[in-house]
């Protein structure tokens, strides 16, 4: 009969290999399928330690689990095990432990938000005004408005939302940004796109019967590429022209 104490190292060391392997894995994963924004990143490397830290607990749970029902499945005695009385080491462990992972987190996430929100100044500012079912984006440096989003790669961007009727979401999910759009309130968010291009963005709220068409395309642009986009725009109007070759490379 193999004793306790060695039911436990045997248990324990399957599950410190298996924690080993899982988060060596899971640490090599790209969450967030498109990253296009330094706010993004801060978002990924979140989830990416998340699924990390939660890899021990999953194979704790897994390894225990099929570790007794291999070794201490029922034989046939229907008798009753003997009574099970508590460990205070184990029990002040596991508080220990958890506490720290929650305050640890915690700290972590604080910091984290800090950093996504930032100074709260800008090099490049748009207002955003949602309604059933569409987007439009004003551009106060010039007066001109677009249906499509176009902001300069490498700069803060301060963008300020409004909505003319019901509550909307305005989300690009490769900037990892989403901010409601309020009715009778303005609410703001800022990003700072990393890799110029062309993103989806989409309301993220459900609006009515057109929710799923309210969609729209952000364009990312060197600096130059942008002010030209912006000089074809007359104020008032919603053109969506693209903007001039080259728009595609970073300033």
């Amino acid at each position: 009969m193999t004793p306790p104490r060695r039911h436990l190292w045997i248990a324990a060391a399957i599950w410190a290999v298996l924690s080993i392997v899982g988060a060596v894995l899971v640490a090599g994963i790209q969450i967030i399928p498109v990253i296009a924004s330094r706010e993004a990143g801060i978002e990924n490397s979140a989830f990416v330690l998340l699924a990390v830290l939660s890899v021990p607990v999953l194979m704790f749970v897994v390894v225990g689990l099929a570790y007794s029902a291999i070794w201490f499945r029922a034989n046939g005695d229907e008798a009753d095990g003997p009574p099970i009385h508590g460990h205070r080491g184990f029990q002040a462990a596991w508080l220990g432990i958890s506490f720290a992972l929650v305050i640890g987190l915690f700290a972590y996430g604080a910091a984290g938000l800090v950093d996504i929100r930032g100074a709260q100044t800008a090099d490049f500012e748009v207002q955003v005004s949602a309604e059933q079912w569409a987007w439009h984006f004003t551009y106060p440096s010039t007066g001109a408005t677009s249906k499509e989003l176009h902001i300069p790669v490498g700069q803060r961007v301060h963008i300020v939302i409004n909505s003319d009727d019901v509550i909307h979401s305005f989300w690009v999910p490769a900037f990892g940004i989403k901010q409601d759009a309020v009715p009778g309130r303005t609410t703001e968010i800022y990003v700072t796109a990393t890799v110029a291009g062309t993103y989806p963005g989409l309301c993220a709220e459900l609006c009515g019967f057109g929710h799923t068409n309210m969609r729209f395309t952000t364009v990312v642009s060197n600096r130059a590429a942008l002010k030209a986009w912006l000089r074809k725009q007359k104020p008032g109007s919603e053109g969506s022209q693209p903007p001039p070759s080259g728009s595609e490379s970073a300033s």
